[in-house]
């Protein structure tokens, strides 16, 4: 049974992220979901639209830029309209980035050491240069 409409909107679109909207609604019901989905779809366009003041796109700049449809229309807007893209692209690689980063607290193990050679007994040898590898009774070893 969905939860009541009262769970912040910062929580209900933390879900949808990690759970994706149909669990969402089960947990939190339709409504909640609606409105934190509206929620970030105006956070999407406030930061638009600061980009787009930041390249000198105004109300004035020729063409026309339709969100609804995906439409952009004129040079100077297409032409902004894809560096936005990227910002927004770059930026949410690195907040996927760090929170990967910063998720992980495991220690990293080092690679594990061969065994060294017994001295006395036959070592096959096998590759040429820096991909030599050797071997002792079908295992493989290092020499010191």
């Amino acid at each position: 049974m969905p939860g009541p409409l009262v769970a912040a909107i910062p929580t209900v679109s933390a879900f949808i992220a990690r759970h994706g909207v149909t669990k969402a609604v089960k947990k939190y019901g339709r409504a909640a979901v609606d409105k934190a989905m509206k929620a970030g779809s105006k956070a999407n366009r406030k930061v638009d639209d600061v980009l787009d003041k930041a390249q000198g796109v105004t109300k004035k700049t020729p063409g026309r830029k339709s969100a609804k449809d995906g439409i952009t229309v004129g040079k100077k807007r297409t032409q902004a309209d894809r560096r936005t893209q990227r910002i927004k692209g770059a930026a949410g690689g690195a907040a996927v980035t760090g929170a990967a980063s910063m998720s992980s607290n495991k220690k990293t193990t080092a690679a594990k050491k061969l065994p060294l050679a017994k001295k006395g007994m036959p070592v096959d040898v096998r590759g040429t240069g820096k991909g030599m590898r050797y071997f002792q009774n079908g295992k493989e070893v290092r020499i010191k």
